[in-house]
């Protein structure tokens, strides 16, 4: 397909932009408008025009005082996420391959992504009879353990919000299809520190998952292990919490979380879980 002059011209801005933001670095985080223009050799109009875009993106902060530009906060939460997303990749594999091997079932990673939560990672049983599930999968949160597990910790605008935009259709006939009967469970999962999906996504298949904590105590993923009903018995649960827990602790540790919290900041986060719930339904 030949290209149009406007995708030309997208092309031509994206590679202005990167051209702009390769010019800081370590030596060099604040930069006035006409050393930019000599490093890209931008016109100065254009490059202002540029910069103000990026300005409005947070992508480029301006100091009125020194009259110098530098890297704005959105390239900071962008590189927080990519260096997060890196560190949960990499501590997550060995953990979740222990976990595979002491419940022998199949063990999964998740996060949540709008309304669903996406499999980034899973490690398979060893037994014939396994969980049809793959990286890249999607779900929708309300019905799943590791979405659950996740949604639990909200702050309350976000949950609140996801209630209200968030159908809950059903998969079975034991799908959560109310706001209230979600909002119950989920405050069972913040009081018992782990949630289950008990063939709420799919007849016969159990799960019980834990949520994962970035080194802030923020929630930022959930693990899970999944299985057939015949093997993930209720009976097993409370043993599968037990586990699944502890792994994510382990992640969470990795990953800079104080497992041994102060009291004080325990609180805090199960006052914030409380308040998200009581307030996302009225």
């Amino acid at each position: 397909m030949k290209p149009t002059a406007s995708r030309i011209y997208s092309s031509q801005v994206l590679d202005r932009v990167v051209l702009i933001l390769d010019c800081f670095g370590p030596e060099r985080t604040d930069l006035r408008l006409v050393e930019i223009a000599a490093a890209t050799g931008l016109h100065r109009s254009t490059l202002y025009r540029l910069l103000e875009a990026m300005r409005s993106h947070r992508l480029i902060g301006f100091d009125e005082t020194s009259g110098s530009y530098h890297l704005g906060m959105k390239m900071f939460e962008m590189g927080s996420l990519a260096v997060e997303r890196l560190a949960l990749d990499k501590h997550a594999h060995p953990i979740l391959d222990q976990l595979a091997g002491v419940s022998g079932e199949t063990a999964h990673l998740c996060v949540l992504d709008g309304s669903d939560v996406v499999y980034i990672a899973k490690v398979e049983c060893t037994r014939t009879l396994r969980i049809p599930s793959a990286v890249g999968q999607r779900n929708p949160a309300y019905c799943t353990g590791v979405g659950k597990a996740i949604l639990a910790h909200l702050a309350p605008e976000q949950l609140a919000a996801y209630i209200a935009e968030t159908p809950l259709q059903p998969f079975t006939k034991k799908t959560l299809t109310s706001a209230a009967e979600l909002k119950a469970n989920l405050r069972q999962i913040v009081a018992q520190g782990y949630a289950t999906d008990d063939q709420e996504r799919e007849e016969g298949v159990r799960c019980v998952a834990a949520p994962v904590r970035d080194h802030s105590g923020r929630v930022i993923a959930a693990i899970s292990i999944a299985g057939p009903t015949m093997r993930v018995t209720k009976e097993r649960v409370t043993e599968l919490a037990a586990h699944v827990i502890r792994a994510a602790n382990e992640i969470s540790a990795k990953l800079g979380y104080g497992i041994a919290a102060s009291n004080g900041a325990r609180n805090r986060a199960a006052g914030n879980s409380e308040r998200s719930l009581n307030g996302a339904v009225r």
